[in-house]
């Protein structure tokens, strides 16, 4: 039973693969992908672009942010532990890592970016940067 379970996984892991590859928007006019989850919103609440992203059962400390001009990478894993004496009589969720980027309409002030995790939803906010914000011309 162990071999056909290992097999499954090796085909269900090549599954999710063709379904990423075929759902990254790779030439599309959407943001770049590095993956497709964790799922996110973007929406600009005032100065600030928001950032939200599904990572139920991720430990905060493994979660990774990087931020540079106006890509948002977010990457880490999440891990399932049983009792080392565990009897395991099924497995739905399971370990895996992640990495996905997606890109922004500006570039943000890197000094006032904000992140928060509750309840396994990640927050990320990002006030766009002075220099993208439009300037008011005063006419002579």
């Amino acid at each position: 039973m162990l071999g056909f379970a290992n097999a499954l996984d090796t085909m269900l892991a090549l599954q999710r693969a063709f379904d990423d590859a075929k759902n990254n928007d790779y030439f599309g006019l959407g943001t770049p992908n590095r993956g497709t989850y964790p799922h996110v919103n973007i929406f600009k609440d005032g100065d600030n672009s928001v950032l939200t992203a599904e990572l139920t059962g991720v430990e905060k400390e493994d979660i990774k942010i990087e931020v540079k001009g106006n890509l948002v990478r977010l990457y880490g894993e999440r891990k399932i532990q049983f009792p080392k004496d565990a009897s395991i009589h099924r497995v739905e969720r399971r370990n895996f890592k992640f990495d996905r980027t997606v890109k922004l309409g500006h570039r943000v002030d890197m000094d006032k970016i904000q992140a928060d995790y509750k309840n396994g939803v990640l927050k990320i906010v990002m006030p766009i940067a002075e220099s993208e914000k439009p300037k008011e011309i005063t006419i002579s």
